[in-house]
């Protein structure tokens, strides 16, 4: 009898509420006029990445053909969350449907999981690049990376649909539709199910850790190749040359990793919602606003060929 109560409850269910965080109006506008910068400076900035390394033939390597996909990634990363939780910050509209939260949910885990495998691509890159240079040519040609990034594409964007299928067939009780984060997190989200969520949770555990930790470990692996063939490098001077052309993928890999294992990996319930949406936000807005300076204002590649692409179009006019 209670079941059928459930069933009966859940049909009268069409939207969930997203308690955000809780700001006095001052502290709001604040907010909003924070975010939206952000938001604009970040579409901006991975924008001119993509643009720059499309239009230079001179920025046709690997390194560069990765660091455009994950540019990319970036932008639906960081639209998955920011545009909604502005609207909810301006209007007060703290609405959103279940397909529109469990599609929201969808992109989110997808892109982010899906950078992973990028960041991964990237690791193994500079491996090669630093480690066997004689070699790099031959391994990592054009047609093996594009390869690559279709496979770790098309998998990262299908890995996690069984998982948000099964959360599309769930039962939700209309008493309790306030999800407790500033977008449709999975783990707040499967809180208000009245259903039995267990294997969902499992699901999405076992998802998490296999993105992160499948290019974590060679992400690892490769560094540590990495440091001990700089240290045999004879002079200082080479040895800061050589450092410097991954160290921008290295701080970008602990942002990323970091943040992700602590809501990720992390069992549900292992940490309090409250540290979980600070890490998110992090994670979530300030990752994909930063990863644009990262890369391009600290290689000098990208920043020599931006330089020469704003010259032409100021010689132009």
């Amino acid at each position: 009898m209670k079941a059928f109560v459930n069933i009966m409850i859940s049909y009268n269910l069409t939207h969930f509420v997203l308690a955000g965080f809780t700001l006095n109006p001052a502290l709001k506008i604040c907010v909003v006029t924070s975010l939206i910068p952000i938001y604009i400076l970040s579409l901006m900035g991975n924008l001119l990445t993509i643009i720059t390394i499309s239009i230079d033939q001179n920025l046709q390597a690997p390194m560069y053909l990765f660091l455009r996909i994950l540019a990319t990634l970036d932008i639906l990363f960081i639209s998955s969350t920011v545009p909604k939780l502005v609207s909810i910050l301006m209007s007060s509209d703290d609405a959103i449907s279940i397909n529109g939260c469990l599609l929201q949910l969808y992109f989110y885990v997808s892109a982010g999981g899906t950078e992973f495998y990028i960041l991964g691509l990237l690791s193994i890159d500079r491996y090669i690049a630093i480690c066997h240079p004689l070699r790099y040519t031959l391994v990592m040609s054009s047609q093996v990376c594009w390869r690559l990034i279709i496979s770790f594409l098309t998998f990262g964007f299908l890995e996690f649909i069984p998982a948000i299928h099964s959360m599309s067939r769930l039962q939700w009780c209309s008493g309790n539709n306030v999800i407790d984060h500033f977008f449709c997190d999975g783990s707040a989200l499967l809180h208000l199910s009245c259903s039995d969520t267990y294997n969902i949770e499992i699901m999405f555990f076992y998802f998490a850790c296999f993105a992160i930790l499948s290019s974590l470990i060679p992400t690892i692996s490769s560094y540590c190749f990495i440091i001990s063939t700089i240290l045999r490098i004879p002079s200082s001077s080479g040895r800061k040359k050589t450092f410097s052309t991954c160290s921008s993928h290295f701080i970008a890999v602990l942002f990323a990793y970091g943040s992700c294992i602590v809501i990720y990996v992390t069992p549900s319930g292992a940490a309090p919602f409250s540290i979980g949406k600070s890490v998110a936000i992090f994670n979530s807005i300030l990752c994909p606003f930063l990863h644009p300076f990262i890369y391009s204002l600290r290689n000098k590649a990208v920043m020599t060929s931006l330089r020469h692409m704003i010259g032409i179009e100021i010689s132009i006019k």
